[in-house]
């Protein structure tokens, strides 16, 4: 029987987002102890999302590619898993360190309190309600959000936008999102059929019924470990199928309500922030996958080592 760290390993290795980030770990040559804290593991998750982009040309080739490169490193994936520094990676949501990004808006009480009609077919296919809003964790004074939106992935906007410290009710009900079994039984336990043929998904596969979730749910929190092990990983059962694409952060989509509210406001990200999120270069687009001969350092410790490309 396998242990619990090896379970979580295999994991890692059979989501592409997982191998991808243990491509740059490898590639880099960055210690363990180093790796999974939360600077560099956010800047690794962001470049390996950043890769498998289900929107770029050579998609599938990248998911194949990844994943076979990605196969070898069992060892190092029990070695993340198993460090003592990992153990946030599965943290449930924490009510008290959530950052709220929201955008420029003329009338941001407004914006809080913006309520809009569901639109079932969009909410299927996007695997997130309308009118969802998105707190992640704040570890230190960064969040993984953080390091999504400095290295462009997703939809999220590259300027004008404010962070705040999250308001959250001490009542709220939250969904906890470990990984890919966890999403199908959400998606099952509310099941709603994805009709869109668009969607990286698949029409067919299954979804959430959001105004079904939001009678027992105020928020479904994705953890950092599901980040990397869920993403782009097809779940099946008898009930059907299903494939998490559409969340590119660790963190809690909060259904329609009244329990977020945007606190006290928190300081813009500095340039040498965003630059240390930055450092983690993406994985080469001329053979997706597999990883570049681009020399690259990465100080993201704030400390004076410095990691360098094998080539180099």
């Amino acid at each position: 029987m396998e242990s619990p760290t090896d379970q979580l390993a295999a994991r890692l290795l059979h989501c592409p987002v997982g191998c991808a980030f243990l491509l740059t770990i490898e590639r880099d040559r960055v210690p363990v102890g180093l790796a999974v804290t939360p600077p560099q593991a956010f800047a690794r998750a962001a470049a390996a999302l950043r890769a498998l982009d289900p929107w770029m040309p050579e998609h599938r080739q990248t998911v194949t590619n990844v994943l076979l490169r990605g196969s070898r490193l069992a060892s190092l994936a029990r070695e993340l898993v198993a460090h003592p520094g990992s153990g946030w990676w599965a943290d449930p949501m924490e009510r008290t360190r959530q950052l709220l990004v929201v955008d420029d808006t003329p009338d941001r009480a407004a914006y809080e309190s913006a309520s809009t009609e569901p639109n079932p077919r969009w909410e299927a296919y996007a695997q997130r309600p309308v009118g969802w809003r998105m707190t992640s964790t704040l570890r230190g004074q960064q969040s993984c959000l953080d390091a999504v939106i400095a290295s462009g992935v997703g939809d999220w906007p590259i300027s004008g936008y404010h962070r705040f410290e999250a308001g959250i009710d001490e009542s709220v009900r939250v969904r906890e999102i470990s990984g890919p079994a966890d999403w199908h039984d959400l998606c099952v336990s509310y099941p709603r059929v994805n009709q869109n043929p668009a969607s990286p998904a698949g029409a067919g596969t299954l979804a959430p019924d959001w105004g079904r979730v939001a009678s027992q749910w105020d928020g479904v929190h994705l953890t950092f470990m599901a980040l990397l092990t869920a993403p782009l990983v097809r779940h099946s059962s008898a009930a059907g199928s299903t494939m998490l694409w559409s969340w590119d952060s660790e963190g809690t989509i909060w259904l329609p309500g009244e329990f977020v509210r945007a606190g006290a406001p928190l300081a813009a990200l500095e340039d040498g922030d965003r630059r240390r999120f930055e450092e983690v270069a993406p994985l080469m687009p001329r053979a997706p996958g597999i990883p570049d001969g681009v020399r690259h350092r990465g100080r993201l410790s704030g400390g004076p080592t410095s990691y360098v490309h094998a080539d180099e």
